[in-house]
């Protein structure tokens, strides 16, 4: 225990004529780390391209394989669109077809063109219509209701009465 208090009371010791220093050092690093990181990372992306620049200036053929390599590449990802275009093509194709099914069995057992109500010996050309009345046989769509479409008129000028 005595040793242990005695080595961080030498440690403590080194550390107070400069402690000031270390923590002034460590703000100042703290703020300048922006700058510093963008620096550092401009300065290295342009050795990475100089770099490349020089080792493909220095043999052409690499660059030639490289290109062949990318073009290659294209090609292969373009025949794999062209593979998936074509099945979601199909798959479109199938699902419109599942649905005309669809639709084909559902009317396949209705008559189309009749119109509904009629049995099969009854149709409208017979000229004999029902001869129920309507419930309200005095309505008229064309003349007016009696207050049900009234609005009282405006009281002021003013959308919401306020120059009254």
């Amino acid at each position: 225990m005595d040793n242990a208090y005695s080595f961080v009371e030498s440690a403590w010791e080194a550390i107070i004529p400069f402690g000031w220093y270390a923590v002034a050092s460590i703000v100042v690093l703290l703020y300048l780390h922006p700058y510093i990181k963008k620096t550092y990372n401009s300065w290295r992306q342009k050795r990475d391209e100089f770099e490349y620049s020089a080792k493909y200036h220095k043999d052409s053929d690499m660059l030639q394989q490289r290109q062949a390599a990318i073009e290659a590449a294209r090609l292969r990802m373009q025949a794999q669109y062209m593979q998936d275009a074509e099945k979601a093509r199909q798959r479109e194709q199938e699902r419109i077809e599942k649905k005309r099914q669809a639709l084909k069995e559902l009317t396949e057992g209705t008559d189309v063109g009749k119109k509904l109500g009629y049995a099969d010996g009854n149709d409208s050309a017979s000229g004999s219509k029902s001869s129920s009345k309507s419930l309200k046989s005095e309505y008229n769509p064309l003349m007016g209701e009696t207050s049900r479409g009234y609005r009282a008129p405006k009281r002021s000028c003013c959308g919401k009465g306020g120059c009254g």
